[in-house]
């Protein structure tokens, strides 16, 4: 049985609302499950997050539960009717939330005319229409329209980021952090970081609810990837998220940038999540593009950790069939010749790390089928996962958390575990564990990396070889 060791995110929403639906992504792969809080409400997530919990116990499969922030969103207001906007002529903008006039378009921003610069690009509609800024008078901007297409109210715009202020935590971003954090998601994560900075805020607020989470920063401004290294060593995991990211660079670039982000993160030892229009056609379609099918291929290649699903999963037409199919894609990615997993970081920088990467070098040498990891807080599989073993890696934790945040590590598989205390009887429960889930048979080898005394979390400093029984 291959086992696929880059994760899947997958975005809940309408097609997979029910608990039928949440469990055919189970089974089809999803490791996370991604709650969009761009779209819906309160009420939405709050059901759907319910469902999730139902569905994975019923599994009996660790899915983590991935709050992505909404970030400051810019739309345009209303229009007296949708007209078509042709190349070559010109329009202009206005700071507002409504017009009735066909050549003036509203834009929900405060502070329009003073942020934008003669020059800058004002991308609509996910780009499909493209205007560029020719003058500004006093509180209007003049634009030439590179790109035409149909405009309509409430569409969404793409300003500069360079220019724009504000934070990346907006206040629906904060009652959506508190509401997420009452429910108990696993990961947030913050669109439009800029810098460091950016990700404080989050983390103060989520320790000031007690509820201390993970912040994954979406990468998709050019001040980001400006501050691409202390964005990513202040976060613990990073997006790529390519589709504001293809708005702020031109296609020819983004595929550079994300190699860039990849190799800054196996740097600095933090999880990627690859996103965005990555299987886009089996929205509708039951099968993908080849150049989709590469697209997801070359992802493992470049070492991610995860890759993530949207519109594919949210709203397309066979969520299921698009999931299973970038497991499968994956799954021959890493059984390929060609696929490589370098470890992260060129170097131990710790006693749990350089345990981790000797049991890793263990496990080759003598043949293991499993590397197994015994952990209170997820760092002892954490380590193992970073050092790209070529065996899987069965981590064990008496703690319901901590494994679904390891549902998003590459390679690991969580699974339970009983308080105990006694070294010998974890190893003898965990045998009875991995033989009765069919992951291992008897006279095959095992290594084992734990922390003694057993029990507390961060202290990984031992390996053990074991042969099941």
């Amino acid at each position: 049985m291959a086992i696929r060791r880059t994760k899947l995110v997958c975005t809940l929403g309408p097609a997979c609302d029910t608990p039928g639906g949440l469990r055919a992504l189970i089974d089809a792969g999803m490791d996370v499950a991604r709650l969009n809080f761009s779209h819906g409400t309160h009420e939405d997530h709050g059901a759907r997050f319910s469902r999730l919990r139902e569905a994975s116990d019923a599994a009996r499969k660790s899915v983590a539960a991935l709050q992505d922030l909404c970030g400051p969103k810019v739309r345009a207001g209303a229009l007296a009717a949708p007209f078509s906007l042709g190349a070559g002529t010109r329009i202009t903008l206005v700071e507002g939330d409504a017009s009735s006039a066909e050549d003036v378009v509203p834009i929900q921003y405060e502070g329009l005319a003073g942020d934008v610069r003669v020059g800058d690009k004002v991308l609509f509609d996910d780009g499909r229409i493209v205007l560029e800024v020719e003058k500004i008078a006093g509180d209007v901007v003049h634009a030439l329209v590179v790109q035409g297409g149909g405009m309509r109210s409430h569409i969404g715009v793409h300003l500069p980021s360079r220019t724009m202020r504000g934070s990346a935590l907006t206040d629906k971003d904060k009652e959506d952090l508190i509401f997420g954090l009452s429910l108990g998601v696993d990961f947030v994560a913050l669109s439009f970081v800029r810098r460091a900075d950016d990700l404080k805020l989050v983390r103060e607020i989520c320790n000031e609810w007690g509820k201390p989470t993970p912040v994954i920063a979406k990468i998709e401004t050019p001040d980001a990837v400006d501050n691409l290294e202390s964005v990513v060593a202040a976060s613990d995991g990073v997006m790529v998220a390519r589709g504001d990211l293809g708005d702020e660079f031109p296609p020819e670039q983004e595929t550079v940038i994300q190699r860039q982000i990849l190799t800054v993160a196996r740097r600095v030892k933090r999880p990627v999540i690859v996103a965005t229009e990555m299987l886009q056609s089996m929205t509708k379609s039951t099968r993908p593009t080849r150049a989709e099918a590469s697209d997801v291929a070359n992802a493992v290649f470049s070492g991610a950790d995860a890759l993530m699903l949207s519109g594919e999963t949210a709203t397309g037409d066979h969520p299921q069939l698009a999931c299973d199919m970038m497991s499968r894609i994956a799954v021959e990615a890493e059984k390929s010749a060609f696929y490589e997993a370098a470890p992260y970081a060129s170097r131990a920088t710790g006693v749990p790390e350089a345990v981790a990467r000797g049991a890793v070098n263990t496990a080759k040498e003598i043949g293991a089928k499993f590397l197994v990891a015994f952990t209170e807080s997820g760092s002892s599989a954490t380590n193992v996962s970073l050092a790209r073993p070529t065996v899987p890696i069965i981590a064990f934790s008496p703690n319901r958390q901590t494994r679904r945040r390891m549902a998003l590590l590459w390679g690991v598989i969580p699974r339970e575990l009983p308080a105990l205390r006694d070294i010998e009887k974890l190893v003898d429960w965990c045998t009875a564990d991995v033989m009765g889930a069919g992951l291992a048979s008897p006279g095959e080898r095992v290594v084992m990396v734990f922390g003694a005394p057993v029990g507390v979390p961060g202290s990984t400093n031992s390996i053990r070889v074991h042969v099941v029984r």
